[in-house]
């Protein structure tokens, strides 16, 4: 996800702010009630500013019909995702996953040539949240990422790169080795934080409330992170009802 900078702002967007329509929350029952499904999906650090949990009612035909969420965000940031919010209603949630900051910009600007919002490289790259309602709502993941190119970012090694593209080679190693084999038994795993060394993830589906399953599987994650990254990464799962994180 882009990160979007505090600016002066665009009339639209403090508008937005004055006025924001789609925070908040909803239940399974009350999804139940309205005969849809709730997709309920979280990205960012829990205590980050730009931490998101976005709730998603989709009918059976996939078509996002309401959404809410909860944010820490302020300013130029939260403004961006009450627009993200509203740009998702009553489209097919694979369109949806399709939604950019690029594409919030353009509907915050008070004129067409003149950017409402000071956005990031990652501008025109869906917003993560998105793209993971879209896999859970499909029970699937992402593609593998494309092998290393010479002469980019994905060839140098891991010390030299940036946190984005260390996001990006976890996120190939989970979908590649560690997601499908969480699938088979019915849960899966989401990347929370990237601190130095220490990785946060957070369980969800079968195992996503049980503090039983982790040992069983934490070393495995791990181990496969760091054999297939050449890393010293320490695994620690956040959202489970215990005082500190879980860790190996």
């Amino acid at each position: 996800m882009a990160t979007i900078e505090q600016s002066s702002l665009s009339a639209k967007a403090l508008a937005r702010l004055r006025d924001l329509r789609y925070v908040g929350e909803f239940t399974d029952e009350q999804a139940k009630l309205r005969g849809l499904t709730l997709i309920d999906t979280t990205h960012g650090a829990e205590h980050a500013t730009d931490h998101i949990r976005l709730m998603l009612l989709v009918d059976a035909g996939g078509v996002v019909r309401d959404v809410r969420y909860r944010t820490l965000a302020v300013g130029a940031q939260l403004a961006a995702y009450d627009q993200m919010a509203e740009l998702c209603l009553g489209r097919a949630l694979d369109d949806a996953a399709t939604i950019s900051p690029a594409q919030v910009d353009v509907a915050l600007r008070d004129d067409p040539t003149t950017p409402a919002l000071a956005l990031g490289e990652d501008r025109d790259r869906p917003y993560y949240v998105l793209v993971k309602a879209d896999e859970r709502l499909h029970g699937t993941t992402a593609a593998p990422a494309p092998a290393p190119t010479p002469g980019t970012a994905q060839a140098l090694p891991w010390i030299d790169i940036g946190l984005f593209e260390k996001v990006r080679r976890i996120e190939a190693v989970l979908e590649q080795h560690v997601r499908p084999a969480l699938a088979s038994d019915g849960g899966g795993i989401d990347l929370v934080d990237l601190k130095a060394d220490e990785l946060y993830v957070q369980y969800h589906g079968a195992c996503g409330s049980c503090s039983s399953s982790i040992g069983g599987t934490l070393q495995f994650i791990q181990d496969s992170l760091n054999n297939n990254l050449a890393t010293t990464l320490t695994v620690k799962v956040t959202g489970i009802d215990e005082e500190t994180p879980f860790t190996v």
